[in-house]
Protein backbone atom coordinates (compact mmCIF):
# COMPACT_ATOMS: atom_id res chain seq x y z
CA UNK A 1 0.00 0.00 0.00
CA UNK A 2 1.39 3.18 -0.83
CA UNK A 3 2.36 5.30 2.03
CA UNK A 4 0.34 8.70 2.47
CA UNK A 5 1.17 12.05 3.65
CA UNK A 6 -0.12 12.80 7.02
CA UNK A 7 -3.41 14.77 6.71
CA UNK A 8 -3.92 18.33 8.63
CA UNK A 9 -6.48 20.44 9.49
CA UNK A 10 -6.84 23.37 7.21
CA UNK A 11 -6.90 25.57 9.60
CA UNK A 12 -6.70 25.38 13.52
CA UNK A 13 -9.35 24.29 15.56
CA UNK A 14 -10.60 27.37 17.92
CA UNK A 15 -11.22 27.45 21.66
CA UNK A 16 -13.85 27.10 22.72
CA UNK A 17 -13.51 30.24 25.05
CA UNK A 18 -13.75 32.40 21.91
CA UNK A 19 -15.94 34.12 20.29
CA UNK A 20 -16.08 34.51 16.50
CA UNK A 21 -18.23 37.46 14.62
CA UNK A 22 -18.73 35.85 11.58
CA UNK A 23 -17.42 37.91 8.50
CA UNK A 24 -20.64 38.34 6.82
CA UNK A 25 -21.95 40.03 9.75
CA UNK A 26 -18.61 42.42 9.95
CA UNK A 27 -19.41 42.87 6.23
CA UNK A 28 -23.38 44.00 6.58
CA UNK A 29 -22.30 46.23 10.13
CA UNK A 30 -19.68 47.81 7.74
CA UNK A 31 -22.34 48.59 5.02
CA UNK A 32 -24.95 50.04 7.10
CA UNK A 33 -22.54 52.22 9.14
CA UNK A 34 -21.38 53.81 5.57
CA UNK A 35 -25.11 54.69 4.40
CA UNK A 36 -25.78 55.78 8.31
CA UNK A 37 -22.56 58.16 7.34
CA UNK A 38 -23.97 59.08 4.17
CA UNK A 39 -27.59 59.98 4.98
CA UNK A 40 -25.62 62.28 8.20
CA UNK A 41 -23.73 64.30 6.03
CA UNK A 42 -26.09 65.23 3.39
CA UNK A 43 -28.79 65.83 5.80
CA UNK A 44 -26.29 68.21 8.18
CA UNK A 45 -26.02 70.33 4.36
CA UNK A 46 -29.77 69.87 3.88
CA UNK A 47 -30.42 71.43 7.44
CA UNK A 48 -27.39 74.28 6.96
CA UNK A 49 -29.32 75.34 3.90
CA UNK A 50 -33.01 74.28 4.08
CA UNK A 51 -34.31 77.42 7.01
CA UNK A 52 -34.09 80.79 7.32
CA UNK A 53 -32.90 81.41 10.87
CA UNK A 54 -33.82 84.99 11.11
CA UNK A 55 -37.73 83.96 10.53
CA UNK A 56 -37.44 81.38 13.00
CA UNK A 57 -35.66 82.40 16.59
CA UNK A 58 -33.78 79.58 17.99
CA UNK A 59 -34.24 77.38 14.70
CA UNK A 60 -30.77 77.18 14.07
CA UNK A 61 -30.93 74.63 17.33
CA UNK A 62 -33.55 73.04 16.57
CA UNK A 63 -31.55 71.89 13.14
CA UNK A 64 -28.67 71.49 15.56
CA UNK A 65 -30.04 68.83 17.50
CA UNK A 66 -31.59 66.98 14.78
CA UNK A 67 -28.11 67.11 13.38
CA UNK A 68 -26.58 65.77 17.02
CA UNK A 69 -29.34 63.30 17.47
CA UNK A 70 -28.90 61.45 14.22
CA UNK A 71 -25.22 61.18 14.84
CA UNK A 72 -25.22 59.77 18.52
CA UNK A 73 -28.48 57.16 17.47
CA UNK A 74 -26.13 56.20 14.45
CA UNK A 75 -23.55 55.30 17.06
CA UNK A 76 -25.39 53.45 19.21
CA UNK A 77 -25.32 50.62 16.00
CA UNK A 78 -20.92 50.14 16.73
CA UNK A 79 -20.50 47.70 19.15
CA UNK A 80 -19.48 49.31 21.56
CA UNK A 81 -21.89 48.36 24.81
CA UNK A 82 -24.02 45.10 25.05
CA UNK A 83 -26.87 45.52 22.30
CA UNK A 84 -29.57 46.20 24.90
CA UNK A 85 -27.51 49.05 26.29
CA UNK A 86 -27.03 50.64 23.19
CA UNK A 87 -30.56 50.55 22.36
CA UNK A 88 -31.56 52.13 25.87
CA UNK A 89 -29.18 54.37 24.82
CA UNK A 90 -30.67 55.41 21.04
CA UNK A 91 -34.31 55.34 23.18
CA UNK A 92 -33.36 58.33 25.25
CA UNK A 93 -31.23 60.17 22.82
CA UNK A 94 -34.52 60.01 19.84
CA UNK A 95 -36.75 60.69 22.91
CA UNK A 96 -35.13 63.95 23.97
CA UNK A 97 -34.22 65.43 20.58
CA UNK A 98 -37.94 65.22 20.20
CA UNK A 99 -39.32 66.21 23.81
CA UNK A 100 -36.69 69.06 23.25
CA UNK A 101 -38.36 70.21 19.66
CA UNK A 102 -41.69 69.80 20.60
CA UNK A 103 -41.25 71.63 24.03
CA UNK A 104 -39.95 74.18 22.27
CA UNK A 105 -41.96 74.39 19.66
CA UNK A 106 -39.29 74.01 17.08
CA UNK A 107 -40.85 72.33 13.84
CA UNK A 108 -38.25 71.11 11.71
CA UNK A 109 -38.84 69.88 8.25
CA UNK A 110 -36.13 67.59 8.30
CA UNK A 111 -37.37 65.22 10.60
CA UNK A 112 -34.14 62.80 11.32
CA UNK A 113 -33.47 60.50 8.51
CA UNK A 114 -30.49 59.53 9.77
CA UNK A 115 -31.94 58.57 13.52
CA UNK A 116 -34.80 56.87 12.08
CA UNK A 117 -32.98 54.73 9.61
CA UNK A 118 -30.64 53.83 12.80
CA UNK A 119 -33.36 53.52 15.47
CA UNK A 120 -35.18 51.30 12.64
CA UNK A 121 -31.51 49.13 12.14
CA UNK A 122 -31.31 48.59 15.93
CA UNK A 123 -35.09 47.65 15.95
CA UNK A 124 -34.23 44.67 13.95
CA UNK A 125 -31.34 43.43 15.87
CA UNK A 126 -33.18 43.99 18.93
CA UNK A 127 -36.34 41.80 18.08
CA UNK A 128 -33.72 39.21 16.14
CA UNK A 129 -31.48 38.86 18.66
CA UNK A 130 -32.69 40.20 21.99
CA UNK A 131 -34.50 38.41 25.04
CA UNK A 132 -38.23 38.20 24.72
CA UNK A 133 -38.39 40.01 28.20
CA UNK A 134 -35.77 42.90 26.88
CA UNK A 135 -36.97 42.85 23.13
CA UNK A 136 -40.39 43.67 24.04
CA UNK A 137 -39.76 47.30 25.91
CA UNK A 138 -36.97 48.46 24.20
CA UNK A 139 -38.61 47.36 20.42
CA UNK A 140 -41.72 49.25 21.43
CA UNK A 141 -39.73 52.61 22.25
CA UNK A 142 -37.64 52.47 19.20
CA UNK A 143 -41.05 51.87 17.20
CA UNK A 144 -42.37 54.65 19.02
CA UNK A 145 -39.33 57.01 18.42
CA UNK A 146 -39.25 56.29 14.67
CA UNK A 147 -43.18 57.28 14.95
CA UNK A 148 -42.45 60.27 16.95
CA UNK A 149 -40.34 61.56 14.15
CA UNK A 150 -42.65 63.18 11.70
CA UNK A 151 -44.68 64.47 14.32
CA UNK A 152 -41.76 67.22 14.98
CA UNK A 153 -42.93 69.25 12.10
CA UNK A 154 -46.41 70.53 12.47
CA UNK A 155 -47.30 70.01 8.43
CA UNK A 156 -46.77 66.65 8.23
CA UNK A 157 -48.65 65.10 6.53
CA UNK A 158 -51.12 61.65 7.77
CA UNK A 159 -49.89 59.68 5.32
CA UNK A 160 -46.49 59.97 5.81
CA UNK A 161 -47.19 59.37 9.46
CA UNK A 162 -49.04 55.90 7.83
CA UNK A 163 -46.02 55.54 5.84
CA UNK A 164 -43.20 55.22 8.87
CA UNK A 165 -45.63 53.07 10.36
CA UNK A 166 -45.82 50.42 7.68
CA UNK A 167 -41.67 50.48 7.39
CA UNK A 168 -41.63 49.59 11.14
CA UNK A 169 -43.94 47.12 11.17
CA UNK A 170 -42.21 45.56 7.65
CA UNK A 171 -38.57 45.72 9.76
CA UNK A 172 -40.30 44.52 13.08
CA UNK A 173 -41.94 41.51 10.94
CA UNK A 174 -38.03 41.01 9.64
CA UNK A 175 -36.76 40.72 12.92
CA UNK A 176 -39.29 38.00 13.92
CA UNK A 177 -38.65 36.08 10.82
CA UNK A 178 -35.08 35.89 11.76
CA UNK A 179 -35.19 35.01 15.16
CA UNK A 180 -37.83 32.07 14.48
CA UNK A 181 -35.40 30.63 11.66
CA UNK A 182 -32.83 30.94 14.35
CA UNK A 183 -34.90 28.97 16.76
CA UNK A 184 -35.40 26.33 14.36
CA UNK A 185 -32.32 25.79 13.45
CA UNK A 186 -31.34 25.37 17.51
CA UNK A 187 -34.07 22.94 17.40
CA UNK A 188 -32.86 21.01 14.75
CA UNK A 189 -29.63 21.42 15.60
CA UNK A 190 -30.42 19.97 19.36
CA UNK A 191 -32.33 17.22 17.68
CA UNK A 192 -29.42 15.70 15.42
CA UNK A 193 -27.05 15.99 18.34
CA UNK A 194 -29.61 13.95 20.50
CA UNK A 195 -30.00 11.76 17.38
CA UNK A 196 -26.85 11.06 17.62
CA UNK A 197 -26.31 10.02 21.23
CA UNK A 198 -29.23 7.83 21.08
CA UNK A 199 -26.95 6.41 18.20
CA UNK A 200 -23.95 5.84 20.18
CA UNK A 201 -25.78 4.55 22.77
CA UNK A 202 -26.79 2.01 20.68
CA UNK A 203 -23.63 1.34 19.47
CA UNK A 204 -22.38 1.04 23.02
CA UNK A 205 -24.53 -1.22 23.68
CA UNK A 206 -23.64 -3.58 20.65
CA UNK A 207 -19.70 -3.16 22.07
CA UNK A 208 -20.13 -3.96 25.45
CA UNK A 209 -22.35 -6.79 25.00
CA UNK A 210 -19.59 -8.52 22.93
CA UNK A 211 -16.85 -7.92 25.97
CA UNK A 212 -19.41 -8.59 29.14
CA UNK A 213 -21.01 -11.66 27.28
CA UNK A 214 -17.66 -12.86 27.37
CA UNK A 215 -16.74 -12.29 30.62
CA UNK A 216 -19.91 -13.72 31.44
CA UNK A 217 -19.34 -16.91 29.87
CA UNK A 218 -15.62 -17.35 31.19
CA UNK A 219 -17.08 -16.94 34.79
CA UNK A 220 -19.56 -19.35 33.55
CA UNK A 221 -16.80 -21.68 32.73
CA UNK A 222 -14.30 -21.45 34.95
CA UNK A 223 -16.66 -21.72 38.35
CA UNK A 224 -17.27 -25.36 38.18
CA UNK A 225 -13.44 -26.28 37.65
CA UNK A 226 -12.40 -23.47 40.60
CA UNK A 227 -10.95 -25.78 43.81
CA UNK A 228 -11.17 -22.59 46.00
CA UNK A 229 -14.43 -22.22 47.29
CA UNK A 230 -14.03 -18.75 47.24
CA UNK A 231 -12.85 -18.31 43.52
CA UNK A 232 -15.33 -19.80 42.60
CA UNK A 233 -18.12 -18.03 44.81
CA UNK A 234 -16.16 -14.47 43.15
CA UNK A 235 -16.98 -16.16 39.87
CA UNK A 236 -20.41 -16.91 40.37
CA UNK A 237 -20.68 -12.92 41.65
CA UNK A 238 -19.07 -11.87 38.57
CA UNK A 239 -21.69 -13.77 36.16
CA UNK A 240 -24.50 -12.44 37.46
CA UNK A 241 -23.31 -9.15 37.68
CA UNK A 242 -22.55 -9.27 33.65
CA UNK A 243 -25.77 -10.55 33.45
CA UNK A 244 -27.46 -7.27 35.20
CA UNK A 245 -25.70 -5.34 33.67
CA UNK A 246 -26.47 -6.75 30.17
CA UNK A 247 -30.37 -6.73 31.33
CA UNK A 248 -29.58 -2.97 32.53
CA UNK A 249 -27.93 -1.83 29.32
CA UNK A 250 -31.03 -3.60 27.11
CA UNK A 251 -33.47 -2.08 28.92
CA UNK A 252 -32.14 1.53 28.98
CA UNK A 253 -31.55 1.20 24.97
CA UNK A 254 -35.13 0.12 24.17
CA UNK A 255 -36.19 3.42 26.31
CA UNK A 256 -33.25 5.25 24.22
CA UNK A 257 -34.46 3.94 21.05
CA UNK A 258 -38.00 3.08 21.15
CA UNK A 259 -38.55 3.88 17.46
CA UNK A 260 -35.96 2.01 16.37
CA UNK A 261 -35.74 -1.47 17.72
CA UNK A 262 -33.86 -3.31 15.49
CA UNK A 263 -30.68 -2.76 14.80
CA UNK A 264 -28.55 -4.42 12.45
CA UNK A 265 -24.75 -4.89 13.33
CA UNK A 266 -21.68 -2.39 13.92
CA UNK A 267 -20.11 -0.93 10.39
CA UNK A 268 -16.40 -1.76 9.82
CA UNK A 269 -14.27 -0.87 7.03
CA UNK A 270 -15.65 -2.97 4.61
CA UNK A 271 -18.74 -1.59 4.78
CA UNK A 272 -17.19 1.54 4.36
CA UNK A 273 -15.16 0.74 1.36
CA UNK A 274 -18.62 -0.18 0.13
CA UNK A 275 -19.86 3.37 0.63
CA UNK A 276 -17.12 5.21 -1.75
CA UNK A 277 -18.09 2.25 -4.03
CA UNK A 278 -21.81 3.31 -3.95
CA UNK A 279 -20.41 7.20 -4.19
CA UNK A 280 -18.27 6.46 -7.07
CA UNK A 281 -20.97 4.27 -9.38
CA UNK A 282 -23.63 7.32 -8.26
CA UNK A 283 -20.74 9.66 -9.51
CA UNK A 284 -19.26 8.51 -12.54
CA UNK A 285 -18.37 11.75 -14.37
CA UNK A 286 -15.83 12.23 -10.40
CA UNK A 287 -12.70 10.72 -9.89
CA UNK A 288 -12.81 9.12 -6.36
CA UNK A 289 -9.99 7.90 -4.03
CA UNK A 290 -10.28 5.51 -1.31
CA UNK A 291 -6.99 5.05 0.19
CA UNK A 292 -6.25 3.39 3.83
CA UNK A 293 -2.56 3.92 5.41
CA UNK A 294 -0.83 0.49 7.02
CA UNK A 295 -1.80 -0.09 10.43
CA UNK A 296 -5.04 1.75 10.06
CA UNK A 297 -7.66 -1.17 11.22
CA UNK A 298 -4.99 -2.90 13.56
CA UNK A 299 -6.94 -4.01 16.93
CA UNK A 300 -9.58 -1.31 15.55
CA UNK A 301 -12.40 -0.96 18.21
CA UNK A 302 -16.01 -1.60 16.95
CA UNK A 303 -17.16 1.84 18.16
CA UNK A 304 -14.17 3.15 16.48
CA UNK A 305 -15.10 1.54 13.13
CA UNK A 306 -18.85 2.45 13.33
CA UNK A 307 -17.76 6.34 13.49
CA UNK A 308 -15.39 5.67 10.62
CA UNK A 309 -17.93 4.83 8.56
CA UNK A 310 -20.85 7.19 9.59
CA UNK A 311 -17.95 10.24 9.04
CA UNK A 312 -16.93 9.06 5.59
CA UNK A 313 -20.34 8.73 4.74
CA UNK A 314 -21.46 12.33 6.04
CA UNK A 315 -18.28 13.29 4.12
CA UNK A 316 -19.12 11.87 1.19
CA UNK A 317 -23.11 13.31 1.42
CA UNK A 318 -21.69 16.92 2.19
CA UNK A 319 -19.60 16.72 -1.00
CA UNK A 320 -22.35 15.48 -3.41
CA UNK A 321 -25.10 18.09 -1.30
CA UNK A 322 -22.37 21.02 -1.53
CA UNK A 323 -20.09 20.41 -4.12
CA UNK A 324 -21.74 19.31 -7.16
CA UNK A 325 -19.28 20.86 -9.39
CA UNK A 326 -16.31 18.44 -7.85
CA UNK A 327 -14.08 16.53 -10.10
CA UNK A 328 -11.96 14.60 -7.82
CA UNK A 329 -13.01 13.75 -3.99
CA UNK A 330 -10.56 11.35 -1.41
CA UNK A 331 -11.22 9.54 1.53
CA UNK A 332 -7.85 9.49 3.27
CA UNK A 333 -7.84 7.14 6.38
CA UNK A 334 -4.24 7.64 8.19
CA UNK A 335 -3.18 6.22 11.67
CA UNK A 336 -0.25 7.60 13.73
CA UNK A 337 0.69 7.03 16.75
CA UNK A 338 -2.57 6.61 19.22
CA UNK A 339 -4.33 8.87 16.68
CA UNK A 340 -6.92 8.31 13.56
CA UNK A 341 -7.30 10.48 10.30
CA UNK A 342 -10.65 10.69 8.32
CA UNK A 343 -10.42 13.24 5.67
CA UNK A 344 -13.01 13.11 3.27
CA UNK A 345 -11.52 16.25 0.57
CA UNK A 346 -13.44 17.45 -2.88
CA UNK A 347 -12.05 20.11 -5.25
CA UNK A 348 -15.38 21.62 -5.46
CA UNK A 349 -15.81 25.14 -4.57
CA UNK A 350 -18.95 25.07 -2.14
CA UNK A 351 -21.20 28.50 -2.26
CA UNK A 352 -19.98 30.94 0.50
CA UNK A 353 -16.64 29.31 1.40
CA UNK A 354 -14.51 32.09 2.36
CA UNK A 355 -14.40 31.82 6.19
CA UNK A 356 -14.15 28.35 8.27
CA UNK A 357 -17.26 27.30 10.26
CA UNK A 358 -17.71 25.64 12.91
CA UNK A 359 -19.68 22.21 11.93
CA UNK A 360 -22.86 23.79 13.70
CA UNK A 361 -22.57 26.75 10.87
CA UNK A 362 -22.49 24.77 7.97
CA UNK A 363 -26.12 24.85 7.15
CA UNK A 364 -26.07 20.84 7.14
CA UNK A 365 -27.19 18.80 10.83
CA UNK A 366 -25.03 15.55 9.51
CA UNK A 367 -21.88 17.22 10.50
CA UNK A 368 -23.33 18.46 13.65
CA UNK A 369 -24.18 14.91 14.70
CA UNK A 370 -20.81 14.47 13.51
CA UNK A 371 -18.81 16.62 15.61
CA UNK A 372 -21.15 15.55 19.08
CA UNK A 373 -19.66 11.83 17.99
CA UNK A 374 -16.40 13.04 17.75
CA UNK A 375 -16.19 14.80 20.99
CA UNK A 376 -17.92 12.21 23.05
CA UNK A 377 -14.94 9.72 22.12
CA UNK A 378 -12.39 12.40 22.77
CA UNK A 379 -12.16 13.45 19.19
CA UNK A 380 -12.57 16.29 17.23
CA UNK A 381 -14.07 17.20 13.65
CA UNK A 382 -13.48 20.37 11.73
CA UNK A 383 -14.74 21.39 8.28
CA UNK A 384 -13.79 24.23 6.01
CA UNK A 385 -12.07 25.66 2.89
CA UNK A 386 -8.77 24.28 1.77
CA UNK A 387 -6.00 26.86 0.96
CA UNK A 388 -5.53 25.29 -2.35
CA UNK A 389 -9.23 25.32 -3.09
CA UNK A 390 -12.26 22.90 -2.39
CA UNK A 391 -13.12 21.44 0.98
CA UNK A 392 -12.02 18.92 3.91
CA UNK A 393 -13.90 16.98 6.48
CA UNK A 394 -11.40 15.97 8.48
CA UNK A 395 -12.16 13.62 11.92
CA UNK A 396 -9.21 13.32 14.46
CA UNK A 397 -10.38 10.02 16.84
CA UNK A 398 -8.42 9.09 19.56
CA UNK A 399 -7.31 4.83 19.27
CA UNK A 400 -8.06 4.96 23.14
CA UNK A 401 -10.36 7.53 25.49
Amino acid sequence: MTQLPLPSPPFPRPAPAVLRVPRQAVRGRGWLLAVLGGLWMIEGRVLSRGTDYSASPGGHHAHLVVWIAGLLVAACVLPWAHLATRAAAAVVVSWSATGYLLTAGQHVPVWGVTESAALLALLGVVVWRTEVRAAVPLGTALAAGVLAAPVRDAEALGATVVAYALVVAAVTAAGLCLRHRDVERARAVAAARDAERRELAGELHDFLAHHVAAMTLLAKATGPVARDERVAASLRDIQEAGDEAMTSARRLLKVLRQERAHRGPLPGLDRTAELVDGFRAGHPGTRVTWSVGPGFDAGLAPELAASVHRIVGEGLANAARHSPDASAVEVTLRRSGERLFVSVRNNGAPAHAYAPRAPEDTGGLGLVGLAERADAIGGSLTAGPLAGGGWEVLAVLPVRQ
